[in-house]
């Protein structure tokens, strides 16, 4: 009696064993990785594979890639074309661990082209600067303060001109969108007296001085200057009025640097 219980015993422990090696098994089996590398403001730079072992350490090194005209420290990971983000560097290098299925990743470098130096944004990154305000897409309405008044146009221009340095044939970064008026998680923009400033801004309203700004480039420059700080959290970037340095001082508009600041607080900010 004693031996039967034994060899069942014997029996239902080899079972048990033998079914517990099933998910074990297959975890262990090696996962793909693909990975499509773009620079985050001009495009397609590269693609390649990796087959590695289920939560198996995964490291990049920007250096080892063969492409040109990106920064030579920075890199964002993003599940698929824009999906949440794995890992963000500024030393050239990203460590993240493998999943137990098959993925797909986007490697995304920070143009060079513009001459960009993206220390400016990072600088202030510690201190909850650099980063993104709000979630997108950015709700705004119009409104205006102190009895001042002037031209929707330039406000359209200026929102039309970010909306357009955040959407790309490969991904879209982030969109601003009209309400009619307030909601949480809103912002207003419009004239007013700014403090007796060209423009001013807090986190929840982005304006611009009629009065100091009298042409319309003065104010689509600083129209996008207050914008683009109020957005960012960023002030005076690098030292200066953001304006000259992220708009164009003949037409107002904004530049292929400012569009590079833009693009890099999106795809790098871990609330997208």
């Amino acid at each position: 009696m004693i031996l039967g219980m034994c060899i069942i015993f014997f029996f239902y422990s080899c079972q048990k064993k033998s079914q517990d090696k099933g998910p074990l098994s297959k975890h262990l089996e090696p996962v793909l990785l693909s990975f499509e590398v773009y620079n985050h403001t001009q495009g397609f730079l590269m693609s390649f594979e990796r087959t590695l072992e289920p939560r198996a350490r995964v490291t990049i090194d920007l250096g080892e890639l063969d492409v040109e005209g990106v920064d030579e420290n920075r890199m964002v990971v993003r599940e698929g074309r824009f999906g949440p983000r794995i890992d963000f560097t500024q030393s050239g290098v990203v460590h993240f661990k493998a999943p137990e299925d098959d993925e797909s990743y986007t490697l995304y470098l920070l143009n060079a082209s513009n001459g960009a130096d993206y220390r400016k944004v990072d600088t202030w990154t510690n201190t909850n600067e650099g980063v993104l305000e709000y979630i997108p897409p950015f709700k705004w309405y119009r409104e205006d303060r102190n009895d001042f008044q002037g031209s929707e146009d330039v406000i359209t221009d200026a929102i039309d001109q970010l909306n357009d340095a955040l959407d790309y044939p490969w991904a879209n970064y982030g969109r601003f969108q009209r309400i009619d008026q307030r909601e949480n998680n809103s912002f207003a923009v419009g004239y007013g007296y700014c403090r007796n400033q060209f423009g001013w801004h807090s986190p929840y309203w982005a304006g611009v001085n009629p009065d100091h700004c009298r042409t319309h480039e003065m104010k689509l420059g600083t129209f996008l200057e207050e914008i683009f700080e109020l957005i960012t959290r960023l002030n005076d970037i690098g030292g200066q009025d953001s304006a000259t340095l992220i708009t164009d001082a003949d037409t107002g508009n904004l530049n292929g640097l400012g569009k590079d600041f833009l693009a890099y607080v999106f795809v790098k900010d871990e609330k997208i």
